[in-house]
């Protein structure tokens, strides 16, 4: 392993394993693995914030402090997939949960590929993606703004279980994958690079238009949980920003 490094960060034990290049077939992105860390999406952002290229990416074989999107902190043990990747595109603040459409959909790609054909998945908002109807996948989406209203950066947090799950949930391994962390990786990386590219090119749309291919609940009774609000409604869709398109109970249409 080349130029181990340790000291403390985010919560654990932050020895850098090794740096590497992905091997994918974009233009390959700097990676870091830590055999150990709090969070890393904390990393990548203390990355992002000293300037580091977009598609660096971190990985950790093991996190102490993971988050969820309600903010509930985990423990991530080896065998399944922690990452981060640092992207700098050029959106509002509110056209950033953009990017995490886009992660799901390279993610929905990535286990396509890894699973028998008939495989069952699907992605559900606003951040998780399915297989056979449990959770496999998770993503945090985090950005920094210098300047209101446009992001200096953003960083896609994604934990993708390969080895095992927590109750309730699925992973790659019992839904008939053989594959190991560092492959999934860099099979995830290429996908993502390659629709950020994509998404350079053509705007939201087609990221949109795979998200609601692999949607689950389309036209189905959902429970909309947000800051300060809950509510059940009929999923409709999201729209072209990629906010979320419901009916409420009384027949009003909302979008969220």
């Amino acid at each position: 392993h080349a130029g181990a490094a340790s000291g403390r960060g985010g919560g654990g034990c932050r020895v850098v394993v090794r740096r590497m290049r992905a091997q994918t077939e974009a233009a390959a992105p700097a990676i870091t693995v830590l055999e150990e860390t709090g969070s890393t999406n904390d990393e990548a952002k203390a990355l992002a914030r000293t300037g580091a290229a977009e598609g660096t990416v971190v990985q950790a074989l093991r996190q102490t402090a993971g988050r969820g999107r309600q903010g509930n902190l985990w423990m991530s043990e080896p065998g399944n997939l922690y990452m981060s990747m640092i992207l700098r595109p050029d959106v509002s603040a509110a056209e950033s949960g953009q990017m995490s459409f886009l992660a799901a959909v390279a993610l929905a790609q990535t286990v396509q590929a890894l699973l028998p054909p008939l495989a069952d998945i699907a992605l559900k908002w606003p951040n998780d993606l399915l297989i056979g109807g449990r959770k496999a996948a998770g993503i945090l989406l985090e950005a920094e703004s210098a300047s209101a209203g446009r992001p200096d950066w953003l960083v896609l947090g994604i934990g993708l279980n390969i080895a095992h799950a927590p109750e309730g949930a699925v992973c790659l391994r019992d839904a008939g994958a053989d594959i190991d962390v560092t492959a999934a990786r860099d099979l995830l990386v290429g996908n993502i690079l390659a629709l950020y590219r994509r998404f350079q090119r053509e705007g939201f749309a087609p990221v949109r238009s795979a998200w609601l291919e692999r949607a689950a609940h389309l036209g189905k009774q959902i429970r909309v949980r947000l800051p300060g609000e809950e509510f059940h409604a009929v999923f409709d869709g999201i729209d072209a920003r990629g906010a979320l398109e419901v009916t409420t109970d009384g027949g009003a249409r909302r979008v969220v």
